[in-house]
């Protein structure tokens, strides 16, 4: 579906000139405490029909408002009030001394459940604490929340309908150390939804997400680095000297794939080993698909158990870092580029049907 730079700007002053009349809603908390916190949004709440709780579009369809024009990304609008003073007329506004949304301070930035679009509205909800009843509508104004299209590679590559949960939570009390209202004190606890499908085309069609893949490693790029190994700066979403291995499309004057390819990685025990982030050809000297598997692929003889470091995705139980592993699908993409040559045009010979080409 193609967007007309005219008509994205129409709809983008349509979508401003709404957000003075953006329909508040309470997320589903007691009526007697749903003022404390509530949510509004671009577009507006429009599921389910009958009495909209949450907010839901397509991915490219411009009508509905998403406002990111890349392929399997939604963009919405969202803006939190605290002890919203009208349209909630079971609700007294409140002192408060806790706010919370779970994984979203800074503490959390390299936590599976970490969203870094949160983090704002979480500052903001930190910053108006303590809350007096007579501290009416305080506004975080309207930030940008995205939403990732997850994509499988089991079969025929699809879009997979994904649904992004904001959490906070209003407690009368100030929090415990994990974030959590004490027993005994108020609170208002409440989910909002973003929900993004699978975009369409002018016929109604599902639009695959090989549209406008070029290559073999691009898909890579696209559909694993992008979305699960470099969506968090504290992960290798930066070529910082915490990690020195960027996964993103450019790194300044690097790139993903100059970061991986033939590159002596900084693990001591794998470089002293003569394994590469990547070797062309050759899965067991590579560093990545040994990341990428985990468990034994991980230890060595002379160095013992992980001296190769954590499986990738992070996944560091005993830290409460625990991530789930690549799909099937992925890590077969991944396996058979490397024995293909890695290259960094063109698509290899594959008869996996998860692979675009």
């Amino acid at each position: 579906m193609q967007r007309t730079p005219s008509l994205m700007l129409v709809l983008a002053l349509v979508a401003v000139a709404s957000t003075t009349r953006a329909q508040m809603i309470g997320g589903g908390g007691p009526a007697s405490t749903d003022c404390w916190v509530t949510l509004s949004s671009m577009p507006s709440p429009n599921r389910p029909t009958s009495k909209p709780s949450y907010v839901q579009c397509a991915d490219q369809d411009v009508t509905c408002g998403d406002q990111n024009p890349a392929l399997g990304y939604c963009q919405f609008q969202a803006q939190l009030s605290l002890n919203t003073s009208t349209g909630f007329p079971l609700c007294a506004p409140t002192d408060a001394m806790g706010f919370n949304i779970p994984y979203s301070g800074p503490t959390n930035d390299d936590h599976p459940k970490h969203i870094n679009d949160f983090e704002v509205l979480q500052q903001f909800g930190e910053g108006n604490m303590p809350l007096s009843s007579t501290d009416l509508d305080k506004l975080s104004g309207f930030k940008s929340i995205g939403v990732r299209l997850g994509v499988s590679l089991s079969g025929k590559p699809h879009f997979i309908n994904t649904t992004l949960k904001l959490q906070p939570t209003v407690c009368t009390s100030g929090l415990l150390t994990d974030g959590k209202c004490p027993p005994g004190f108020a609170k208002d606890s409440d989910t909002f939804k973003f929900v993004c499908t699978a975009p369409v085309d002018m016929t109604g069609a599902k639009i695959s997400p090989c549209s406008g893949i070029a290559s073999t490693f691009q898909q890579i790029q696209e559909h694993i680095f992008d979305r699960k190994c470099s969506n968090m700066a504290t992960c290798h979403g930066s070529a910082d000297p915490a990690h020195d291995l960027c996964l993103k499309p450019i790194c300044g004057a690097r790139s993903a794939y100059t970061d991986l390819v033939g590159v002596t990685p900084h693990n001591f025990f794998a470089s002293t080993d003569g394994l590469k982030r990547v070797d062309p050809t050759n899965l067991s000297n590579s560093l990545l698909w040994r990341k990428l598997k985990g468990g034994s692929l991980l230890n060595n003889t002379t160095f013992g158990t992980s001296a190769y470091g954590f499986r990738m995705p992070y996944h560091n139980p005993s830290a409460d870092r625990a991530r789930p592993k690549l799909t099937g699908g992925e890590i077969k993409l991944i396996e058979q580029w490397i024995l293909a040559g890695a290259p960094q045009t063109g698509f290899i010979a594959t008869t996996f049907s998860g692979a675009c080409q």
